[in-house]
């Protein structure tokens, strides 16, 4: 499978995602999610030389992830998924942007997409008639929650693929399959690092404390519920904004 033909298979999944049952549309998110994920870790796109596909780490200021960079549960939501996925978030002067790969920056927005719709919708729910720091705090607890989800859902599909890779290791009489795995890894690390590297040396990124909103511990706790109520499923959630390129 080439990545065009994981992101095409991601796509027909996603177009589930945009039924009207929340958890429906969560398990269709989960699984395409989970087919780029595990194309990663597979290796697929890695030649029999070790190389990959050349693809150069960009920032798109004139594509902002969203436009409303003062919603301070976007900022963290986002931050979150960008690391997950091999980027960076940043705040510009159009809202909160992306630093790069294109194809992990889909990834971002796919999942950043569902998400922050799946948030706005519980908020709705549960806010009602509440005033405006009620609702931002519901929605931090929500994000903190899906949070945490996401990041152990991170770690369990590692470890899952390493599993398989050093069962079908055995079943082959050698190493190639869990080997293949380790270089994945490690070259996910390193386009990691090639991004933080890019934000500081061409944007001149500089880690910053951001000034804190109005805090309502209700609302927090209220928020760290509903967040449990989205339907992650083995490994995150996309949007439906799948665009192919």
């Amino acid at each position: 499978m080439t990545h065009n033909e994981a992101l095409a298979k991601a796509a027909k999944l996603l177009r589930l995602a945009q039924s009207a049952n929340p958890h429906e549309a969560a398990l269709a998110a989960a699984k395409a999610q989970d087919i780029m994920d595990r194309f990663k870790l597979s290796g697929a796109d890695i030649a029999l030389d070790g190389s990959k596909p050349v693809e150069n780490v960009i920032h798109c200021p004139q594509d902002p992830l969203d436009t409303d960079g003062s919603a301070r549960w976007k900022g963290q939501l986002g931050m979150v998924i960008a690391k997950l996925n091999q980027c960076k978030l940043y705040a510009g002067p159009d809202g909160y942007c992306l630093i790069g790969r294109p194809s992990d920056m889909n990834a971002v927005r796919y999942l950043y997409a569902w998400l922050t719709k799946e948030i706005d919708r519980l908020a709705a729910a549960g806010c009602a008639g509440c005033g405006r720091t009620y609702w931002n705090n519901f929605r931090l607890g929500a994000v903190e929650t899906v949070t945490a989800r996401l990041s152990a859902a991170a770690r369990e599909t590692v470890a899952s693929v390493k599993v398989e890779a050093a069962a079908a290791s055995t079943a082959a009489g050698n190493t190639l399959a869990l080997a293949l795995v380790e270089k994945s890894l490690a070259t996910i690390e390193k386009q990691t690092q090639e991004v933080e590297d890019y934000g500081k040396k061409v944007l001149r990124l500089r880690s910053r404390s951001r000034s804190g909103s109005r805090f309502d511990s209700n609302a927090r706790a209220q928020g760290r519920i509903a967040g449990g109520q989205i339907s992650i499923g083995a490994r995150g959630a996309l949007g439906s904004s799948l665009r192919l390129s």
